[in-house]
């Protein structure tokens, strides 16, 4: 077994392997965290590889961990289809749990898709619980989006000079801190290929709404829309994406948008339906608590 920070390339091309095996096998979807460049401790051992005992350059079964935030982590993992049920996972949770507790970090979410038969029997031994659903959407034929913005409000672009103000609409919106979303939006700006827009009211151009677009080769994604909460349940919202979306389907007329949305959030739902947003995977969080789930897989 391996366990590091960061991947180096023939590690990365192994679990990229890996991972196309295990989701052709289960026609899966997504796709498993590979960077830790957005953990809250860059130096947590995050990565856990575990090789075949008499092929040593062959990866069998791989696990990550994704911690964003020192109290939560996130738990991705992946077993060659030929090495399921013989404790593969098993051996790699152990190993990452043990790693946690050193962190301090006691809450876990395991990250996985509604057709992954082979985490459905693990699922069911860890007693793991369910939490919520993250669903990617994408849109392909954008429903009417010529639609003019109502009057005395603008869509324009956003600078990292007004970073602290939308921190501030940010945190209203999603009822975070104001320095978790400072951090957040530092991270998107930074970002070379991610685009801020501003939604303002008013002669004083007052900011009521925001987003970000990350502009890809394949794809363009939405991301960070929020409505100060002020001003929210006026329509403000669709406004905002619908002149983003005219914006998008101009510059970049032959590229699909996504963006994903969590299940609990049935507004957010409902609103990129409506604007031609369709599902197209899907992913399930269940919550277990650290210690419990060491006395279950310790021998």
């Amino acid at each position: 077994m391996l366990i590091t920070n960061q991947l180096n390339a023939s590690q990365a091309a192994a679990v990229a392997s890996l991972e196309a095996d295990c989701k052709k096998e289960e026609h899966l979807k997504g796709s498993i965290f590979v960077s830790n460049e957005f953990n809250f401790d860059p130096d947590l051992p995050c990565f856990y590889l575990l090789y075949h005992p008499e092929h040593p350059s062959t990866l069998i079964a791989f696990l990550s961990v994704f911690a964003p935030a020192p109290t939560e982590a996130e738990i991705y993992a992946y077993t060659a289809p030929n090495y399921r049920h013989k404790g593969c996972f098993r051996a790699l949770l152990r190993q990452a749990l043990l790693v946690l507790r050193k962190y301090n970090i006691c809450d876990l979410l395991f990250v996985y898709e509604p057709n992954a038969r082979a985490f459905a029997s693990i699922q069911k031994k860890l007693d793991t619980a369910y939490q919520y659903s993250e669903y990617l959407m994408a849109l392909h034929s954008p429903c009417s989006t010529n639609r003019a913005l109502p009057e005395k409000l603008v869509l324009l672009p956003a600078s990292k000079k007004e970073r602290n103000a939308l921190a501030k609409l940010h945190a209203a919106a999603y009822h975070l801190s104001e320095a978790a979303s400072h951090q957040l939006l530092t991270d998107l700006f930074e970002s070379e290929h991610t685009f801020a827009r501003k939604l303002t009211l008013g002669s004083k151009s007052q900011s009521i709404g925001m987003c970000f677009f990350t502009a890809g080769k394949k794809e363009l994604s939405i991301l960070g829309v929020a409505i100060h909460p002020a001003h929210q349940k006026k329509g403000y919202a669709l406004a905002m994406l619908s002149a983003l979306l005219q914006e998008l389907t101009t510059i970049y007329p032959n590229l699909p948008i996504t963006l994903e949305v969590n299940s609990r959030n049935i507004a957010a739902c409902a609103l990129y339906q409506k604007l031609g947003f369709q599902i197209t995977s899907q992913a399930d969080y269940s919550y277990a608590d650290r210690e419990e789930l060491l006395e279950k897989i310790t021998p």
